[in-house]
């Protein structure tokens, strides 16, 4: 197992927290769909809410690293994702690494895109693997002017071993979606993120994955 969790490379969207800010008051449960639980809290010092979904998976967590870490699927199971790609760094590695990806905002609105930092942590004794990743402020890639740039995003994927294939799934996201309409748009459009995100990725399946 620990060859294959080194491989993983992810960000993720959708995209949209990590061992995150300071968060304030406990989890609400929000509502149960296609075996994905939803939570919402308020977090310190944001405006949005900070949202967790929670599913289990009858695969391996090789497996979902696999998913994970094939970068350009996202836009094929990750909500709204229209791009993905790794930026170029000397500073990367397999566990530490930058993304681009573009969502698409509902009419009227324009499309976003964000750079993230993502950094991969293993715990090989207890099979657990969190990725984080933080938007950043600094344009690593210029702006492009079809689109808002998000430079205020947390989040975070937990992946944990259950059994041999079996593996929970802990998706959790706090964004400010940006641009003039920002404080109306983060919540209803990240609350459909990390539900929508995890319902596909549930049944998603790669060719040789698993």
């Amino acid at each position: 197992m620990k060859n294959t969790l080194q491989r993983i490379t992810i960000s993720l969207i959708v995209i949209i927290l990590p061992v995150i800010s300071v968060a304030d008051g406990d989890w609400t449960l929000i509502t149960e769909e296609d075996g994905v639980a939803l939570y919402a809290r308020e977090t310190s010092g944001h405006p949005e809410t900070q949202f967790k979904g929670i599913c289990i998976v009858d695969r391996p967590i090789e497996a979902v690293g696999n998913i994970l870490s094939d970068i350009a699927s996202y836009p094929k199971w990750s909500f709204k994702c229209i791009e993905a790609k790794k930026i170029p760094a000397e500073n990367s590695s397999e566990l530490h690494f930058f993304l681009y990806v573009v969502f698409d905002a509902p009419w009227p609105f324009s499309d976003r895109d964000v750079v993230y930092k993502t950094d991969i942590t293993i715990d090989y004794a207890s099979a657990k693997v969190v990725i984080h990743s933080t938007a950043l402020k600094e344009s690593l890639i210029p702006l492009r002017s079809q689109y808002v740039r998000i430079t205020d995003s947390e989040h975070q994927w937990i992946l944990e071993r259950i059994s041999a294939d079996c593996t929970r799934i802990t998706f959790i996201n706090r964004t400010n979606v940006g641009g003039s309409f920002g404080n109306y748009l983060s919540n209803p459009c990240i609350r459909d993120a990390t539900i929508n995100t995890l319902k596909k990725l549930k049944n998603f399946e790669t060719p040789g994955s698993y």
